[in-house]
C-alpha cells in the first residue's frame, strides 16, 4: 500500500483510524526509512503551551503603550480631517471624491436567486477611523510578542531533537532523538527477530572500522535481556549505534552509543517523552539505556555497564557467535 506523510503524521500523533492502524504499523515495522520518518514526526511533538506557561513574561513597556496611543490619536486626526474634506461643499468640483462617486453610482440590478443559493450575511465595512488604529495596535502587539518569544524561548527555533532536549533539561539532543525513536518500538516489533550471526558480526566490524567506534555488544542475559538486533544509525552526520534487547516481559530495551569527546560521567536517569533513560559517558563514548517505565531496572543495569561488570557478546576480536557465554 502507498503511505503518505499525512497518514504517518496521524499514526505518530495517535490519531490514525483503527482500520488503518495495523497496516501502517506493519509497514513502519518493515521499513527502516519509514521508521525513521515516524521517529522524526514523533520528535517534533513538543509541549509548546507548557513551555510558554512556565515563562515569566514582563508587562508591556510603558513607552510602547504610549507609542500605540500616539499612533491611534494620529490616525483619528487624519480620519476626521478626511471626513470634513469629503463633506465640505467648497470641495465640490468636476472630480467627485471616491465616496461621492460611490454614493451616486446606480444601484446594481438584483437578479432573483435560485432556490439553492443563500446570500451570505453582509458585514459592515470598517471605516479608517475604526480600522487603522487597531491595525497599528495589532502590528505592534504582534511584533512585541514575537520578540518576547524569540528572546525567552530561543530553543523553539532549533531542530526537533534540539527542541526535545530543551523540553528535557540535562538531556543531550542525540539522547532525546534516540528515546523518541525507541518510543516507536513495541514488543511485537522485535519479538520475532532472530539475530543473523554473520550479519551481526559484519555490522560490528563496520562499526569498528568505518565508524571508528570501539564498541562491544554487552551480553545482558544475566539481567533477563535477550539480544535481538544491532543497527547503525546517524545523528547530525555522526554514527549512532542502537543495540536492541527484549526482556522476558514488557517492551524492548535499547542501548544507544555515540562518540562524545568529553570527560567520563556517571549514569544519570531522566525521562524523555514516555521513555525512561539512563545516560553516561565513558572512554570518549556516550551511552543511553532506554526503555519503557517499569519493565527493567535501567538504573541498576546502567551502573553495571558503567562499572564494566558485563561481558561482551561480540567484541573487536570476535568473529562469530552471538550469545557466547561470558
Amino acid at each position: 500500500m502507498t503511505i503518505d506523510d499525512a497518514q504517518l503524521m496521524a499514526y505518530a500523533d495517535g490519531e490514525l483510524p483503527p482500520s488503518e492502524h495495523a497496516d501502517i504499523e506493519r509497514a513502519v515495522r518493515e521499513s527502516a526509512d519509514m521508521t525513521a520518518r515516524v521517529a522524526m514526526l514523533r520528535a517534533s511533538r513538543l509541549p509548546y503551551a507548557e513551555a510558554f506557561s512556565q515563562q515569566s513574561l514582563p508587562p508591556v513597556p510603558e513607552r510602547l503603550a504610549q507609542r500605540v496611543d500616539e499612533l491611534i490619536r494620529q490616525h483619528l486626526r487624519e480620519a476626521d480631517a478626511l471626513a470634513r474634506m469629503s463633506h465640505d461643499p467648497a470641495n465640490d468640483g468636476p472630480s467627485p471624491t471616491p465616496q461621492a462617486a460611490a454614493a451616486s453610482a446606480p444601484a446594481p440590478v438584483q437578479q432573483p436567486a435560485a432556490d439553492n443559493v443563500h446570500p451570505l450575511p453582509t458585514r459592515p465595512r470598517a471605516t479608517p477611523r475604526a480600522a487603522l488604529p487597531w491595525l497599528a495596535v495589532a502590528f505592534i502587539a504582534g511584533a512585541f510578542c514575537c520578540g518576547l518569544a524569540l528572546h525567552f524561548v530561543p530553543q523553539l527555533t532549533g531542530s526537533p531533537a534540539t527542541m526535545m532536549a530543551a523540553a528535557n533539561p540535562g538531556v543531550s539532543p542525540w539522547v532525546a532523538a534516540a528515546a523518541s525513536y525507541q518510543e516507536l518500538y513495541t514488543r511485537d516489533t522485535v519479538a520475532q527477530l532472530q539475530p543473523d550471526l554473520q550479519a551481526t558480526a559484519a555490522t560490528v566490524d563496520a562499526i569498528h572500522h568505518d565508524d571508528d567506534l570501539a564498541l562491544q555488544v554487552p551480553d545482558l542475559r544475566s539481567a533477563g535481556l535477550t539480544f535481538k538486533r544491532i543497527q547503525r544509525l546517524r545523528f547530525h552526520n555522526k554514527p549512532l549505534v542502537q543495540i536492541v534487547y527484549l526482556p522476558a516481559k514488557g517492551g524492548p530495551v535499547a542501548l544507544c552509543v555515540l562518540k562524545e569527546a568529553q570527560a567520563d560521567a556517571a549514569p544519570a536517569g531522566s525521562q524523555v517523552g514516555g521513555m525512561n533513560v539512563v545516560a553516561w559517558r565513558r572512554g570518549q563514548l556516550g551511552y543511553a539505556l532506554i526503555g519503557a517505565p517499569g519493565d527493567v531496572d535501567l538504573a541498576a543495569l546502567g551502573k553495571q555497564l558503567f562499572d564494566g561488570q558485563v561481558s561482551a557478546t561480540i567484541s573487536r576480536s570476535d568473529t562469530g557467535a552471538v550469545g557466547r557465554e561470558g
